[in-house]
């Protein structure tokens, strides 16, 4: 497996790219999917202004390459978005099952319009997602996880 190290400084340019990218698009709404997107929420928050943020937990990797058979909402939206624009901002779409499950999520609970953000897509990834700055096979560590993907690997 071919893995992609990224370091602070380049994950928050990718994410400063990812919001630029995204500035036609006015949400009312930032969500973060927990636990990937919230570094991404917070940089996107930072950068728009906006501080009407929910997070919305989200369990689909068992390990490095492993998941579970459907993704699990661990933790529900703790904010309103009926009739509002919503950004949902994750770090990778891999499968995209977990971006589906987050947007149908999102859906039923009566947003007006979803759009969807990541700093990668795969393209074997099932949902592309509305914005994402940079494409890749590897798995990915980024900054926010290194110490969690050196356990798994240290297993292996």
């Amino acid at each position: 497996m071919e893995f992609l190290r990224i370091s602070w400084e380049e994950a928050a340019k990718l994410c400063e790219e990812l919001v630029h990218k995204t500035e036609y698009y006015k949400p009312d709404i930032l969500v973060g999917v927990s636990r990937g997107g919230l570094v991404p929420l917070r940089i996107f928050s930072d950068v728009l202004g906006i501080k009407r943020l929910g997070v919305l937990g989200i369990q689909f990797y068992k390990k490095i390459g492993e998941t579970s058979d459907f993704p699990e909402i661990t933790h529900d939206l703790p904010i309103d978005v009926r009739g509002k624009k919503v950004l949902i901002i994750d770090d990778v779409a891999d499968t995209g099952k977990s971006l589906i499950a987050a947007r149908e999520y999102v859906n039923r609970k009566g947003a007006k319009e979803i759009k969807t953000a990541t700093i990668h897509f795969k393209p074997h990834s099932i949902l592309k997602p509305d914005y994402f700055v940079a494409v890749t096979t590897a798995w990915i560590i980024y900054p926010w996880e290194r110490h969690e993907v050196e356990r798994e690997l240290k297993k292996k």
